[in-house]
C-alpha cells in the first residue's frame, strides 16, 4: 500500500509541474511593429501613391539625363580667348536648350539689325495668316518701290512680277532677299497693318527698341542685340508666338539657307542649322543667329561682329561655332 501511495504522490507532483510549465512558457502574441528605415529610404507618406508622378525632372530618370550639361565655365574661358584674338568688337550668346544654361559675352550690346528683322516679320506674317487676315495663296505684284538690289536677286524679276505670299516668305527667309521683305511690308500695309513688328515685340516682351518715336513717326527697329535675336528663335523653338506647324514652317525655311560661312561652317554637314544672317556691309556689321540641332543636344548660338570685313567676321563666327560644337559633343 505504501508503494502505491508513493507512486500516486509522485505522479501528482509531475502532473502539477507540467501544468505550471505550460502556463509559464506559453508564447504571447507580440503586436506587429513596422520599422521605418532611416536616411534616403524613408517610407513614402500616405499622401503619395503609386500613381503620384515623380517630382524629379523626368529627363534625369531617362536616358536624356546624360545629355544634361551643367558646367560651361571651360567653354566660356575658351570663347573669351577666341574673342581676344580679334581686334574688332565681337558678341557671343550661347544657350544650351536642354537645361537653359547660357554663356553671354557682350550679348546686350546693340548693333545694326539688318536682315535679322526678317525673322520677326515672318512671324508676324504667319500670325496674320493664322488669324485669316491673309492667305499663303494670295497673290501680289511687285511694285517699283519694292525693288532692292542690296541683297538678293528678286529685284531682277522687275515691277509687275506676280508671286504668292508663300513665295515671298520663302524667298525672304531662304535667300534673305530684300525685295521680298519690302513686298511683305507692302502687303501688310494693304491690309491696314502699318507696323507688323510691333505685335511680335510687345507680346513676347522684347523691349529692345532703340528710341521712343515722336508722335506720328514709326518705331525704330534698326538696332538689335544678340539676346533679343536669341529670344526670337527661342519663341519659334517653343512655339510661344505661333502654333507648332507655323513655327516649324519658319524654322524649316531658315534651315534651307545657302549661307554656310559662319555658324554653319563650324559644324558637320549633316547637322541641321536653322539660322538667319544679318549683313550691314557699309557699317562693317555682320551677325548670324540660330539653332544647332545636334541630336539630343540642341543649342542656340548667336554671334556678331563689328568693325571688320565680312571675311574676318566669318572667320570669328566659324571658330566660335566649332568650339561650341566640340564642347557640346564631348561633355
Amino acid at each position: 500500500m505504501k508503494k502505491i501511495l508513493i507512486f500516486q504522490i509522485v505522479l501528482l507532483v509531475i502532473t502539477a509541474f507540467g501544468v505550471v510549465t505550460l502556463f509559464v512558457l506559453k508564447p504571447t502574441m507580440v503586436p506587429r511593429v513596422e520599422i521605418i528605415p532611416s536616411g534616403d529610404s524613408l517610407a513614402v507618406p500616405e499622401t503619395f501613391s503609386k500613381n503620384t508622378p515623380s517630382l524629379v525632372n523626368p529627363a534625369v530618370l531617362t536616358d536624356m539625363g546624360k545629355h544634361y550639361i551643367i558646367n560651361f565655365k571651360p567653354l566660356r574661358d575658351k570663347l573669351v580667348s577666341i574673342q581676344q584674338k580679334y581686334k574688332n568688337t565681337t558678341y557671343i550668346y550661347f544657350l544650351y536648350l536642354n537645361n537653359g544654361v547660357w554663356v553671354g559675352l557682350g550679348e546686350k550690346e546693340s548693333f545694326t539689325a539688318a536682315s535679322t528683322l526678317k525673322v520677326p516679320l515672318a512671324m508676324s506674317l504667319m500670325k496674320a495668316i493664322s488669324e485669316k487676315k491673309l492667305a499663303l495663296s494670295d497673290r501680289y505684284d511687285l511694285e517699283r518701290l519694292n525693288l532692292d538690289s542690296n541683297f538678293g536677286d528678286l529685284y531682277k524679276a522687275g515691277e509687275g512680277k506676280e508671286l504668292s505670299v508663300d513665295d515671298f516668305l520663302k524667298i525672304m527667309l531662304e535667300l534673305s532677299d530684300n525685295t521680298a521683305m519690302n513686298a511683305i511690308f507692302e502687303i501688310f500695309n494693304r491690309i491696314g497693318i502699318t507696323d507688323p513688328l510691333a505685335d511680335v515685340y510687345s507680346v513676347l516682351g522684347w523691349e529692345f527698341v532703340q528710341n521712343v518715336p515722336e508722335m506720328g513717326k514709326p518705331i525704330d527697329y534698326s538696332k538689335i542685340n544678340l539676346k533679343t535675336l536669341a529670344n526670337m528663335f527661342l519663341a519659334l523653338y517653343n512655339a510661344k508666338y505661333l502654333n507648332v506647324p507655323d513655327s516649324e514652317k519658319i524654322l524649316h525655311l531658315l534651315a534651307q539657307t545657302p549661307f554656310d560661312t559662319k555658324i554653319v561652317a563650324g559644324v558637320p554637314k549633316d547637322i541641321i542649322v536653322s539660322h538667319k544672317i544679318g549683313v550691314a556691309a557699309p557699317d562693317s556689321i555682320f551677325s548670324d543667329c540660330g539653332i544647332v540641332y545636334v541630336p539630343n543636344r540642341h543649342y542656340l548660338l548667336c554671334l556678331g561682329s563689328s568693325g571688320a570685313d565680312e571675311k574676318t567676321a566669318a572667320s570669328f563666327m566659324a571658330e566660335v561655332s566649332k568650339e561650341v560644337y566640340q564642347y557640346v559633343m564631348q561633355n
